[in-house]
């Protein structure tokens, strides 16, 4: 899936790999974030477009968007606090980066990540 604008210049297509990439890469900036979840393996999606594997999801409705995102937290963060860090940052990078509107991001905590790696 592509985002299409036409514009006087030309047209303007943004994948939807790239808002996917956006928004990875902003909510592994929020403090507490371990990782971003991994897909279960399936065996269609190895002929899909997509290339990233991450529990990501961007569906566009009339060209505006709404982000679903799978994370795993640190321990001994307040998971509301991270997740509201992560709506922020997803919709402001999404937004600012491509044009594209976003109505909502919303993140579900899949798992607690109880390693020492995160006092690093």
């Amino acid at each position: 899936m592509e985002i299409t604008e036409k514009k006087r210049k030309g047209t303007l297509r943004v994948s939807e790999n790239v808002i996917i990439q956006i928004a990875k890469n902003a909510a592994l900036e929020v403090s507490g974030v371990s990782k971003i979840s991994v897909r279960p393996f399936d065996i269609l999606k190895m002929f899909s477009s997509k290339m990233d594997n991450t529990a990501i999801r961007v569906t566009m409705l009339d060209g505006v968007a709404k982000i679903s995102i799978s994370i795993i937290v640190f321990s001994g963060y307040n998971v509301t606090n991270v997740c509201t860090q992560i709506q922020d940052k997803v919709k402001a990078a999404v937004q600012s980066m491509t044009g594209v509107t976003v109505s909502k991001v919303n993140v579900s905590v899949v798992d607690v990540d109880f390693s020492e790696s995160q006092y690093k």
